[in-house]
């Protein structure tokens, strides 16, 4: 069997290393990730709920030493679908990190309803020293 003028295209590119696969991130019933945050950038992009333009920013993390990407809206939709000019949840939640911060992300279900959010906190080492007395705690 023949290859296909696409199968053609294709394998010159492998070939070349001109083919990029881009890593998402999937929060959904994935449990925590631990991810260093590496840049941000707005871009315009389509709802796929509503199928019209909204401002969307990319976020790259690495994650287990792999690039991974997520997108999300930058605005909040009010109750007819329209974007609002705050700041969607996600973008309110990564104002306080800076471009190489480790943090930690989960999809958090929203009780009662099949939403949900995902929720980002800073990854805070654990430091513990073998000669702290755990006694002291119980006297202060």
């Amino acid at each position: 069997m023949s290859e296909t003028e696409s199968q053609k295209l294709y394998n010159v590119a492998k070939t070349k290393g001109l083919l990029s696969k881009k890593e998402y991130i999937k929060f959904k019933g994935t449990g925590k990730h631990t991810l260093k945050f590496i840049k941000d950038e707005m871009f315009g992009g389509t709802n796929y709920r509503t199928r019209q333009p909204e401002k969307k920013m990319r976020y790259t993390f690495e994650e287990g030493g792999v690039e991974k990407s997520y997108e999300t809206a930058v605005f909040k939709k009010d109750d007819n679908q329209n974007e609002t000019q705050e700041p969607s949840n996600f973008v309110q939640q990564m104002n306080p990190f800076s471009y190489g911060d480790t943090i930690i992300a989960e999809y958090t279900p929203i009780e009662g309803t099949p939403k949900g959010f995902i929720n980002v906190s800073e990854d805070i080492p654990t430091i513990q020293d073998d000669n702290e007395d755990p006694g002291i705690l119980e006297e202060i």
